[in-house]
Parts: C-alpha cells; sequence; structure tokens
C-alpha cells in the first residue's frame, strides 16, 4: 500500500528578508499534511499563515526549496523530495526530509 495519502508533518523555515520586521527570517511554520500534497497547495497554507495584506505580497514572493537546497516547483508534490518516498515518518523526519526553506531570491 502506498503512503501517498499520509499524512507527515512538514516545517517551512524563513532563509532570508528583505525586511525583518515583516517577514522574520529564523521563524518556522509547521504544517500537517498528506505526503502527496503539491508544493502550491502548501504556498497557499503558508501565505495564510500571515495576517496583513502586506506579509502576504511579500510572501508570495518566496520559493520553496528542500533542505539540501534543491528548488521546489508548484507541481512537485511533498514526497518528490524524500530519498525514500515510501520510507516510514520516522525515517524521513531522520534524514530531515520534512525541513523546507522558504527564500526569497
Amino acid at each position: 500500500m502506498s503512503k501517498e495519502e499520509d499524512n507527515i508533518t512538514v516545517t517551512i523555515k524563513i532563509g532570508n528578508t528583505r525586511n525583518n520586521d515583516l517577514i522574520k527570517v529564523g521563524k518556522e511554520y509547521n504544517f500537517n499534511v498528506r505526503r502527496n500534497t503539491f508544493i502550491c497547495e502548501l504556498l497557499d497554507f503558508f501565505i495564510a499563515c500571515f495576517d496583513s495584506e502586506e506579509e502576504k505580497m511579500e510572501i508570495k514572493k518566496y520559493v520553496i526549496f528542500s533542505k539540501g537546497m534543491i528548488r521546489l516547483y508548484n507541481k512537485n508534490i511533498i514526497m518528490d523530495i524524500f530519498e525514500d518516498p515510501e520510507a516510514s515518518d520516522l525515517d524521513v523526519y531522520d534524514r530531515d526530509e520534512t525541513i523546507f526553506y522558504a527564500i526569497l531570491i
């Protein structure tokens, strides 16, 4: 049985910013999503974490990268970055494959 419908907790960390008063570098956001969640869906959840329109407009400029600094595109799914897509949650967590970075480029 495939694990793509299983939920997993992922973290997005802010990697950089133009204005630390607006978007805080290093702040982490956690999401409990399915392994087959598209990056564009994860970005929508991420944007919804911000209150002001100014923050939302700024965060929409960010790009998601894996911990290994591989750029993820909207049509990628979370488990695309997993070394073994069928690995247990603990194995995925041990390899830090659930940590993503939001980078302003």
